[in-house]
C-alpha cells in the first residue's frame, strides 16, 4: 500500500512541485518507512508553501528527534504549538507541550 501511495504522491508532485498535500502526504508515508531525512525535505517544502496548524511542525519535531537533532525538534514543536494556538487547537498545542517537556526530562 505504502508503495503504491508513494507512486501516486510522487506523481502530484511532478506535475505541480509545489503542492502542499502532496509533500505533506509524502513526508507521511516517509515516516512509515523511517525515512527520516526523506520527512524532513518533504516538510520543510510543505511548510514553505502554506500555513500549518501545527500537524506539520509536529511531525517535524518528530523526524528530527529520530535523527538526533534535538534543537531543531525543540524549534519545530515551538513553531507548531504557536500554529496549534494561533489556529485555535488547545488539544494539539497540549500534546505538543507535553513533547516540548518531556525533552527537559
Amino acid at each position: 500500500m505504502t508503495t503504491a501511495r508513494l507512486e501516486a504522491l510522487q506523481k502530484l508532485l511532478a506535475a505541480n512541485p509545489n503542492n502542499p498535500m502532496a509533500h505533506y502526504g509524502l513526508a507521511n508515508e516517509y515516516w512509515k518507512l523511517a525515512d527520516y531525512q526523506a520527512v524532513v525535505r518533504h516538510l520543510m517544502a510543505y511548510l514553505e508553501t502554506g500555513d500549518d496548524q501545527g500537524a506539520g511542525y509536529r511531525l517535524l519535531g518528530q523526524a528530527y528527534q529520530r535523527l538526533g537533532d534535538i534543537a531543531a525538534a525543540r524549534a519545530a514543536w515551538e513553531q507548531g504549538q504557536r500554529a496549534a494556538e494561533r489556529h485555535g487547537h488547545p488539544t494539539m498545542a497540549a500534546e505538543i507541550g507535553e513533547l516540548l517537556a518531556d525533552l527537559e526530562t
